[in-house]
């Protein structure tokens, strides 16, 4: 494999040939042990064209790289502008570019996108400049352009509803896109919704953008002192300090409107308060699950990421750079890419980019699966993070993040404008003279122990922010385990990034007592119901660890009693006499009471709906919603002790087909969500034989009804409590001892 690169190949390199040509008879002699790989050599230096760089007198600073093997030129205007918070117009950053060139005071779009068209150039705008290029002899009429467009832009109005439309569309567009979303969701959930990177283009959003947000924006930041022009290519120092000068050396732009108060705040007109980074964002917390519902999709895309803080002239830029190499960085040996792809057959591709940013960096590791896989692909990451973060990485994974890179750098060296982008970052970023001349060099002076530290320094798989886009059903209980925050461990979002509240719609014609009753004559009604005495209902549910869990019911006329094991194991035996309920655990036995004890009297009834005006407080009809493409009844439940749940029923059949009820287990909370189905007569009642339960400590669980027996009879005390009576003590008198000062 020849890893020599375009860059070295000098003078010194073909005299090194020279001479090795000449030894090759006397090598072809030696014993060579081609089991090994030959030692790595020293580094090559880096030659690279040099830049020129000059001030104008309004600030304005000029970049020249040299380049005469092609007859073109390309000018970038660059303005340093910091990132900001958008608001209620997130998106509006994103639209300055396109409308810079759809108009200016001299100019409508139809005649620059002809002048451009004319002398075959190129030329784009975005938010923090433009870029242009064109053959030499076509310079000047590319700079009468450049020049317009980036100091006298009109943002016309026709054209900025033109744009809203397109905007739209692409929120849409995103909405449908899994990957579109992750991306989207992802940087929000990992930086924060008010963070500038974190922010989300809504259609809200995009419907509230005004021109005067964009035209208070380009007047604030596209200023001389705060901008730059890079040559690149066909032009000598003297010819590109000249055109800078007479196209913008004597630009002196209005003051923008902006007003700044004894606080030191800003205010712009059209964009208001201007909020920036104070600082930056670093992992806080604990690992945190987020699910974007793609109902019925057949993929997870996944996001795990964590913000960082970490500067582009920080030493340890490079060495994370390295570390980022070895974990998932776009080499096929990577971890991620060996464990998930080769190993487990999950993906075709698993990937980690670390994005090093002045302002705020981060690391976000990426990969789509198979549904029936997102949990176990999640833990087998946040495991590598883990394993990069505790152990030391081998010698041939720090040779081949190194060539990989060396490799990456030299074919970033064939293109010219590689040079100027280095120079532009060594002044924007604040780095050494000789940051990129001195690259190589580092690079290769890189250790094992160097990689390690950095691993401990930025990596934090136990705060990390998982994202899942996918079937929440099918997902969501798998992946409760792997979030460590205690109160609701996966939290559903929108497309948007926002909180997910349920879509319900008004409903008028009925009342919540009508929606039960419904249910109760749907399933069979009251007489079918009161002749049915003395059943046991037995069920089985497969779980997770192969094992099954079995569950019978015994309910009498005034009793109830449930048994739940798995395999032989108990459970817990929950006894109810029609007044007090005592429940039985493998390690204690004790009595429910107050909410507990409402929830087994609720149990203890083949259906329930039929004593809701009893065992109810309040029964509140929040309106309709959709579950699965049916149109569905939502009916708030409290008992009397405040017990409170959600239930579903179907507003054509009546029958109910999902509960939905919050539990506490082990300090935890769990949103519990019951389905019932395959609807089948007993006796003349329908009774649901498929009850699936997911979100609860057990994770998703599907009970079918496997035997039924009515009319059986129970043992005399079958129903009895025994609950051993606690003796009333009295508290004794507390006296305060005497006061000796």
């Amino acid at each position: 494999m020849n890893n020599s690169s375009p860059f070295v190949r000098s003078s010194a390199f073909r005299a090194a040939c020279s001479v090795g040509l000449l030894l090759a008879p006397a090598l072809m002699n030696a014993q060579i042990d081609r089991s090994k790989p030959p030692a790595p050599g020293p580094a090559p230096v880096v030659h690279f064209n040099e830049h020129a760089s000059v001030e104008l007198p309004n600030g304005m600073h000029v970049i020249v790289v040299e380049d005469h093997k092609l007859p073109l030129v390309s000018v970038q205007i660059r303005f340093d502008v910091p990132p900001i918070v958008q608001g209620q117009q997130a998106g509006f950053v994103d639209m300055v570019g396109e409308l810079m060139t759809a108009g200016t005071t001299t100019r409508k779009k139809a005649d620059i996108d002809n002048a451009v068209d004319g002398i075959g150039a190129t030329l784009f705008a975005s938010n923090n400049g433009l870029y242009a290029s064109a053959l030499k002899k076509n310079l000047a009429p590319l700079m009468e352009l450049v020049t317009d467009v980036v100091q006298n832009p009109t943002f016309p109005n026709d054209e900025l509803e033109s744009l809203r439309a397109r905007s739209l569309s692409g929120v849409q567009s995103r909405h449908d896109d899994p990957e579109g979303t992750a991306e989207a969701v992802g940087r929000s959930v990992t930086f924060g919704g008010t963070h500038p990177y974190g922010e989300i283009t809504t259609e809200r959003s995009v419907k509230a953008i005004n021109r005067e947000a964009i035209a208070g924006y380009h007047s604030y930041f596209f200023r001389p002192e705060k901008g730059y022009i890079v040559f690149v290519g066909d032009i000598t120092e003297k010819e590109a300090k000249d055109i800078a000068k007479e196209h913008f050396g004597k630009w002196d732009p209005a003051p923008a409107d902006a007003t700044k108060d004894e606080d030191g705040v800003i205010t712009v007109k059209g964009i208001g308060r201007l909020e920036s980074l104070d600082r930056a964002r670093v992992p806080a917390g604990v690992r945190r699950a987020f699910l974007v519902d793609r109902e019925g999709a057949a993929q997870s895309v996944i996001r795990v990421s964590f913000p960082l803080n970490l500067l582009p002239k920080d030493i340890r830029a490079q060495q994370a750079q390295v570390m980022n190499t070895i974990l998932g960085g776009g080499v096929f040996n990577a971890r991620l890419m060996q464990n998930l792809r080769e190993k487990r057959g999950f993906t075709y591709g698993a990937y980690s980019s670390l994005d090093v940013d002045r302002f705020n960096s981060s690391l976000t590791i990426s990969v789509s699966v198979r549904t029936e896989v997102t949990d176990s692909a999640v833990a087998e990451i946040i495991k590598e993070l883990e394993l990069m973060r505790d152990t030391p990485v081998t010698e041939e994974e720090l040779e081949l993040a190194k060539r990989h890179m060396m490799g990456s750098f030299g074919r970033s060296l064939e293109d010219p404008r590689t040079v100027a982008r280095f120079a532009l970052n060594t002044e924007l970023n604040e780095l050494p003279t000789d940051h990129y001349r001195t690259y190589l060099q580092r690079l290769d002076a890189i250790t094992i122990q160097q990689v390690l530290e950095t691993s401990r320094a930025f990596l934090h798989p136990d705060k990390a922010v998982i994202l899942v886009v996918g079937d929440k059903e099918r997902v969501i209980d798998d992946l409760a385990p792997l979030s460590l925050q205690n109160n609701a461990p996966v939290t559903q979002l929108t497309e948007d990034g926002e909180r997910w509240r349920e879509p319900i719609e008004k409903v008028t014609d009925r009342t919540a007592e009508q929606v039960l009753e419904s249910h109760v004559f749907a399933v069979g009604g009251r007489d079918a119901i009161a002749p049915l005495r003395n059943i046991r209902l037995e069920y089985e549910a497969p779980m997770r660890n192969g094992m099954v869990r079995y569950t019978t019911k015994w309910i009498g006329p005034v009793g109830f009693r449930s048994l739940i094991r798995d395999s032989v194991d108990l459970v817990e035996e929950v006894i109810y006499d029609g007044e007090r309920a005592q429940f039985v655990l493998p390690e204690a036995s004790g009595e429910y009471t107050d909410a507990a004890l409402e929830y087994v009297r609720l149990s203890a009834m083949l259906v329930p709906e039929a004593g809701y005006d009893e065992l109810l407080e309040k029964s509140l009809l929040v309106g309709s919603t959709m579950i699965k493409g049916r149109k569905v009844y939502k009916v708030y439940c409290t008992t009397m002790s405040g017990l409170a749940f959600s239930e579903y029923y179907d507003a054509e059949t009546g029958l109910k087909i999902r509960t939905v009820k919050d539990q506490l287990f082990q300090g935890r909370s769990y949103t519990i969500t019951i389905d019932y189905s395959d609807m089948e007569p007993i006796n003349g009642l329908l009774m649901p034989h498929t009850i699936s339960e997911r979100g609860g400590p057990s994770g998703r669980m599907v009970h079918t009804l496997k035997k039924v027996e009515v009319g059986r009879e129970m043992q005399p005390g079958f129903f009895d409590v025994n609950i051993p009576e606690v003796e009333d003590r009295p508290v004794p008198e507390y006296t305060p001892p005497e006061d000796t000062k």
